[in-house]
Parts: structure tokens; sequence; C-alpha cells
């Protein structure tokens, strides 16, 4: 009858039930220390050095719906310029010249940086990371950004940040 409540408790020890483990889960809320270089003109980005507010869109030039977006987000870059910043992250891109070509039809002022060997981690295009104050990641979600309207709303939500 006391081995079932001795393997409760070596269960609960293993499966992080402690104080000890939040702070494992702070850090692994922080963006990896990796520096990006640039798509075009501008200087590498060290992201676990970055602070927000920050809006980070992941994208690539073979992302569809990455490529109805963009215009959005440099309407939202346009808007709250001087209180949010943004940066988008050309994800494991396989051609730049395509990357370079869709930012400008798409007329991207904001900074741009590659990542083509994906060191910023994720599973499908787009992706949206919201960094608060402390370059912690607030939010993120693979989702497409339909309105400037849309993602006005996620930073309010998530960063506390209104127009």
């Amino acid at each position: 009858m006391r081995l079932p409540a001795v393997l409760l408790v070596v269960v609960l020890a293993l499966s992080g039930c402690s104080s000890a483990d939040s702070g494992a889960r702070e850090a692994s809320k922080r963006l990896p220390d990796v520096t990006l270089q640039p798509l075009d003109d501008g200087d590498p980005v060290a992201l676990a050095d970055l602070e927000g507010p920050m809006v980070i869109n992941l994208w690539a030039s073979w992302c569809g719906p990455c490529k109805r977006e963009l215009p959005k987000y440099e309407s939202f870059a346009q808007k709250y310029d001087g209180k949010v910043d943004v940066l988008g992250v050309d994800w494991q891109e396989t051609r730049e010249d395509a990357a370079r070509e869709l930012a400008s039809d798409s007329g991207v002022t904001y900074p741009l940086v590659t990542d083509p060997e994906g060191k910023l981690r994720t599973q499908v295009l787009p992706k949206l990371i919201l960094l608060d104050a402390d370059g912690t990641v607030a939010f993120e979600k693979y989702v497409e950004i339909k309105s400037v309207a849309q993602l006005e709303d996620l930073v309010e939500k998530h960063l506390g940040v209104t127009a």
C-alpha cells in the first residue's frame, strides 16, 4: 500500500512540479542565441538581444499567405513607427533574389533578416512572434495576418500597445 504513494511522489518530482522549473520555462520563452544576417542593407541582428515591443514575422517568397500579408505588416510598421518595432525573418529561403523582389514589390521598408538554416524554429509559415519590453516571447502563432486591425488587436492584447 505504501508503494503507490512513493510512486506518486516520484512521478510528481519527475514531472516538474516545482518552482525551480518555472525559471527553465521562462528561459524557453526567449528567442535563440543566434545572429541573422540582413537580407539586403542593414546590420546583423542578434535575436537573443532583441527587446520589444516588437512584431516578428517569419515569411518566405514561396509561401502564398506570406505574400498576401507582407503589405499589412508594412502598413502596421508605418502606423506604429516609434511605438512598436517590426522585423521580418525570411525563413529557409531557397532564392534570396525572389525574397528581395517580393519585399520590394510589397513596399516593405522595415528591417529584414534571413534565416536560411532555420535557426529560428518553426513548422509552417507564416508565423507571428510578439516580444515584450524585456525581450520575452509574449505570443507566437502560425497565422496569416489578413488586416492591420487583426495585427493591432493582437499587439494590444499581448503587448498592451495601442495606436
